[in-house]
């Protein structure tokens, strides 16, 4: 039986880690008294700095939707498209943009790019501060440019706006 947990410390006069939500607890109580557990452990990352993240993609994307879309020509084809929007892949390309990406070989010798995951487990919180920086770069070249009456001041004051309209 395998699951991720996430615990907490708690003020107890002795250390103790307690379940964070009720599927944690959950899985606890369903340990037998004397079970051992293995486990590996990690600080997580700062949550609320992650839904910042989020909300500058959000923002960013929003704005990106309102763009005019010009169809683009297929490569190696005759066949022209208009690209459709998409959330996910909108902020997988600013993830290659700011230079946070994988590279990976095929069997035809090609290679293809793909964005890392800022997943908790996979990114901790000092390159994931880089990545946030990196990304709203790119977002002020591209999306959110001065051009267009954006600043940095002014994205990061509507985001912080947004994470706490959420609360």
């Amino acid at each position: 039986m395998g699951a991720e947990l996430e615990l907490v410390r708690s003020y107890q006069p002795q250390p103790i880690l307690l379940p964070v939500s009720a599927n944690d607890e959950a899985f606890i109580l369903k340990l037998k008294p004397g079970q051992m557990l293995s486990a590996e452990f990690r600080k997580t990352r700062n949550g609320l700095f992650h839904r910042k993240f989020m909300k500058l993609c959000t923002l960013a994307y929003q704005v990106f939707e309102e763009l005019p879309q010009a169809p683009v020509r297929i490569a190696g084809s005759n066949q022209w498209v208009t690209p459709a929007p998409d959330f996910d892949e909108f902020r997988y390309w600013a993830m290659v943009k700011a230079g946070f990406y994988d590279v990976f070989g095929y069997p035809d010798g090609k290679v293809r790019v793909r964005a890392r995951s800022v997943a908790f487990r996979n990114m901790d919180q000092v390159e994931f501060e880089k990545v946030y920086s990196a990304v709203l770069d790119v977002f002020l070249h591209y999306v959110l440019s001065p051009k267009r009456g954006w600043s940095r001041e002014q994205v990061d004051q509507l985001v912080e706006q947004f994470i706490h309209y959420d609360e």
